[in-house]
């Protein structure tokens, strides 16, 4: 299979992942996560954000996410939108961590576990995320290539430079 096709197939399926995961989220009580998303919410805003004012813009953000990775569409903004909310899906491991961590060491409840599930869905993500390159002589553009982020990293070139 050719990689843009693998690249569309993994951003439809953690896509169709969003999507279902923040329709629950709409409906009260129906997400097994909508405790844990109220309690960090209302954890990192300081208890500034009514908590079913936060699940529902959290349903909002995750559907769209979904939507925008299903359809293809702005597909390097949608990723990094993504990529910061799995950073945030890891902070109950510092807030809550007797609920993540059971009895016995490096244990964890089906709560640790939803989280730590998360870590694949960071690699599917780093591995579709494409930045544009644009190589110019002499301020004319020659042509747009897109490298993947491990390319990148492969080929040694600098992820920070300014293109």
């Amino acid at each position: 299979m050719k990689k843009s096709l693998n690249n569309k197939l993994i951003a439809i399926s953690v896509g169709l992942v969003y999507f279902w995961f923040g329709a629950l989220k709409f409906v009260p009580n129906l997400s097994p996560a909508e405790d844990l998303a109220k309690n960090t919410i209302h954890k990192l805003s300081f208890g500034f954000i009514p908590d079913e004012f936060a699940i529902t813009l959290l349903a909002i953000w995750e559907v769209g996410l979904g939507l925008l990775l299903v359809f293809g569409l702005f597909r390097r903004q949608a990723v990094i939108l993504a990529l910061a909310h799995m950073v945030l899906t890891f902070t109950p491991l510092f807030f809550f961590p007797s609920d993540v961590f059971g009895e016995e060491t490096l244990s964890l409840t089906l709560v640790g576990q939803y989280i730590m599930k998360n870590i694949i869905i960071i690699a599917a993500l780093i591995s579709i995320y494409e930045r544009k390159t644009v190589s110019k002589k002499n301020g004319i553009f020659l042509k747009n290539q897109q490298y993947g982020v491990m390319q990148r990293i492969l080929i040694g070139k600098n992820l920070f430079k300014k293109v």
